[in-house]
């Protein structure tokens, strides 16, 4: 009985040193209203706020309001569930953007190998010609230090493109896509290969798909080394639209699990 309790132990500890996913459900007990913000960073030094979204640094203080939280978004064969950050919305004749960091960690860990982001998004306006970030992967736990971002732009009046980049290379799709669809974004940071690279609506299957619908590769200026501390939302006014149902992996498999 002794032994089979030990060897039961040393399964479960093989099994959490193995997580496929390290961080989800990143609205959880979020209604829809309120507000994303629960605390701003107010210095570069400040403590963290771990696992938490919080208003990034700014070194000049930046009056618009925390984004709000907004509908559930749904996307067949995606299993993470919860509501969704409302994108614009802001009142009549409020400009520029605020950033909202999610501090994921002080340390070094997200720093080495290959990690994924993944989340659900649903555009009906964008406000911006050219590509306009929204979402980023930080190596500062209070913000501004994006190492990787998502961006969105218009195709035309009624479809849009995305893009991404590793520090100041970027790469766009070649592809469209729907405005008022819910699209599956896949954001993956590869440091042994120094790429940057996203996936748009890709097939959820075992296997990771061969070909990304962009790559950013890294050059001489360009190096991923630092590590991910934070997820980053950027709220633009004049967009309007919700992400939400964010993962945070270490393998294709973490994309596709059911749960934890």
């Amino acid at each position: 009985m002794k032994k089979e309790i030990i060897t039961l132990a040393l399964a479960a500890f093989a099994l959490a040193g193995n997580a496929q996913i390290l961080k989800n459900d990143l609205l959880k007990g979020y209604k829809e209203g309120d507000k994303l913000e629960k605390s701003v960073y107010n210095e570069k030094t400040a403590p963290i706020v771990m696992n938490m979204w919080c208003g990034a640094f700014s070194s000049k203080p930046n009056t618009n309001p925390s984004p709000t939280i907004g509908k559930e978004l749904v996307y067949e064969g995606y299993a993470e569930k919860g509501p969704s950050i409302n994108i614009g919305g802001y009142p009549a004749g409020t400009k520029g953007a605020r950033f909202s960091i999610y501090s994921m960690t002080d340390g070094k860990q997200y720093g080495r190998g290959t990690f994924y982001l993944s989340c659900l998004v649903n555009f009906s306006k964008l406000g911006a010609n050219g590509m306009a970030d929204f979402l980023g992967l930080s190596a500062s736990y209070v913000g501004g230090s994006n190492r990787a971002n998502i961006y969105v732009a218009r195709e035309g009046s009624d479809r849009i493109r995305f893009g991404t980049s590793l520090l100041k290379v970027k790469a766009e799709t070649t592809m469209a896509y729907d405005y008022d669809k819910t699209h599956l974004l896949v954001l993956k940071l590869d440091y042994a290969n120094q790429k940057v690279s996203l996936f748009v609506d890709p097939e959820l299957s075992a296997e990771e798909p061969a070909e990304a619908s962009c790559i950013a590769e890294g050059d001489a200026e360009n190096v991923l080394k630092h590590a991910i501390r934070a997820v980053s939302f950027r709220n633009r006014s004049g967009f309007i639209g919700n992400v939400g149902n964010f993962r945070w992996c270490n393998s294709w498999a973490g994309i596709i699990q059911n749960g934890e």
